[in-house]
This record gives C-alpha cells, structure tokens and sequence, in this order.
C-alpha cells in the first residue's frame, strides 16, 4: 500500500445522471508530486475534496500511511490545503492568518511563534508577518495561504488550482517556488490543475481525468511522448491527429497510408492493425515548398511568435499544425504550395 492510497473512490451526488468521480484508484509514494489534470467538470477538484474530507466519498476507501481516513473528519487527517481563492481571513495580520491552525490545535504561544516565523521565512515573507492582508499582492497572499498550510506540519499538502489567479508571469514564478519548497520539504503534494503547462513543470507524476474517470496516469514525459488515447493527446500539448490506415507493422514500426498524406512511417507500442490514429507534435512535423502537382496542402496561416513561426496548412478539409524553429529555414508564405513528413520515431499510432 502507498503512502497515500485510494480505492476504488466513487462520488455520485443525489439526482445526478453519472458519478463525479467513478472507480478512481491511486497510490501515492512520500515525498511524490501528483498533479491532477483535466478540463472543469472532470472531476479532480472532487477527488481533492475527498482526500481532504470535505466531501463524503459514495464508496470506495482512502488510506494514509495505512490508517484509514475514509470517514476521517477534516481536522483529524493531517493535511495542509491552500485553496484558489486563498480563503484569508483580511480581519487578520499575515502572522495571524498563518497561527490560526496552530491556534486551533491549541499549540502553545512559544512553539506557535517558532513555527510562524519558520513558515513565512520559508516563502519570504518573514518581513511581512505584521501587514494586513488587503496590503498584500496576490503573490504575496498565495504565500501566506501556502505558510498557513504548511506550518501544521501536514502529512500531505493539498492545492487546488492555486495560481488560476495569478498573472502569467507570476504563475510561472509561484509554481516554480511551490515545487522548490515541495522538494526541501519532502511533503506529499497533491495537486489540482486544469493547466497542462502547470503539470508538466512540477509533477513527478500526472494524473489526466476526464467525466470523473482516470485516463492515464504517468510521468511528465510518459504523458506527453507516448499518450494513451486521442483524449490525452488532445489535451496534454498541441496535437496533429490523423486518420490512418496500418498497412504493415514490424519491429514496433507501423506503415500506414495517411488521409491526405499518403504512405508514412510511426511508432507502434501496442501492434495495432487496421484503422488507426496517428499523432505528430506540431514542432516534430517537417514542411517544405512544393510543386502543385506533389503537394500535400497550401499554407493558411502564418504567425509569428518569436522564437519560432508557425504554419497552417490546409490538407483536405483540415488544418495541419507545424511549428518551424525562426530562421532555420526560409519562411513561407500564405498560398505556398508544401509537403508535409515526419521523422518516423517522431510518429505514434493510438489505439
């Protein structure tokens, strides 16, 4: 058994057609990141609810370190949570707002103190204990919530969407600081997010949900270079997905005749046969001008974005997404004529 386990978790809310959260199963090693990932509505938010014991599970079990905390109240499971909107009492000073687990669990003034000042030291805020909290940047306030959960000592630390509203910059800096302390502190985190970006950046592993059910569990880049279906291709990165057709597979590589495209080549993990789907990376996809007569589309679209330029070219009645590094190559334009290809271990077929 895991440090933190689930099993077989079911949430179905009274009156509604299908479960919130269905038959969700995890463990989760001490000291691991797992970020859960989805678009609203999967049900992640839910399962963080359930682990934390604001919501009642309709079946299933949660363990902790091998204590069963299934109808375990919130305040007796040992967890830090930091919610999106911070939930910040603005009546109370920065050092207050931190205390008021501790005050809770009736620690002592001394050790409270101690341990108020270790708290905001750790997120830089030790200059700040006095301030009120409508003095504060949402920055600042997203470190108070996360001293404030932290300084309870927690078994497990829960967040839920905390940077969602944070400005892009901002976001970015937070995250890298919420995965910086993680690893100081060797804390089991849990982490809810619909943001891929997020994810990918500080999880040891990810957890993609969709309508209440586990699509794929795996590392950052498990998820990423070898997804399990069409969903978590779509949602994890940017995706070209195309209709195929394998006409051969041998060694763990695939001949397919691609809609529009022709006969490639892809990576096979699974020997599918048949109809198939095949993914490519907009930045593993490889264009080229060409005459009319042996080309594949026309270029749609052309943006710009610094670093990189990207295309849009028209096969059939789809738009093909390519993403050429800014000066590697000669740019095109709209209208030009291409050829589309890939490198073959930069293909892979779904299932």
């Amino acid at each position: 058994m895991s440090f933190l386990q689930l099993d077989d978790i079911v949430k179905k809310y009274p009156g509604a057609e299908r479960p919130s959260v269905a038959d969700f199963t995890l463990g989760i090693d001490q000291g691991e990141f797992v970020s859960l990932l989805g678009p609203s509505g999967c049900g992640k938010t839910t399962t963080l609810r359930m682990i934390a014991g604001l919501v009642e599970a309709t079946s299933g079990r949660i363990h902790l370190d091998g204590k069963e905390l299934t109808r375990t109240p919130v305040h007796q499971r040992g967890m830090g949570l930091v919610f999106q909107n911070y939930a910040l009492f603005p009546h109370l000073n920065v050092a207050r707002n931190v205390a008021f687990g501790l005050e809770m669990r009736r620690t002592s003034k001394a050790e409270a103190k101690r341990r108020v000042e270790e708290a905001l030291d750790l997120v830089r805020l030790g200059h700040l204990s006095g301030r009120r909290i409508k003095q504060l940047s949402g920055g600042q306030q997203q470190r108070v919530a996360l001293a404030r959960a932290l300084v309870i000592e927690p078994a497990v630390l829960l967040l839920d969407e905390p940077l969602s509203n944070l400005d892009a910059k901002l976001r970015d800096t937070m995250r890298e600081e919420i995965r910086s302390i993680q690893r100081k502190l060797g804390i089991t985190t849990v982490f809810v997010t619909h943001d891929q970006d997020e994810a990918l950046a500080v999880s040891d592993r990810i957890v993609v949900m969709s309508e209440g059910v586990i699509e794929q569990v795996g590392t950052p880049e498990q998820i990423y270079e070898h997804p399990a279906n069409r969903f978590v291709a779509n949602f994890i990165g940017r995706a070209n997905l195309f209709d195929a057709q394998i006409t051969h597979t041998a060694g763990g590589v695939a001949e397919l005749d691609v809609a529009g495209l022709g006969q490639m080549r892809a990576v096979d993990d699974q020997g599918a046969k048949g109809p198939a789907t095949v993914l490519v990376r907009p930045h593993r996809m490889q264009v080229s001008k060409a005459a009319a007569d042996d080309a594949h589309g026309t270029v749609e679209t052309v943006v710009y974005v610094g670093d990189s330029i990207e295309y849009g070219v028209r096969v059939g009645d789809n738009t093909v997404s390519v993403q050429s590094v800014a000066g590697a190559a000669e740019r095109l334009e709209r209208g030009t004529t291409v050829r589309l290809s890939w490198q073959t271990e930069d293909a892979l077929v779904l299932t």
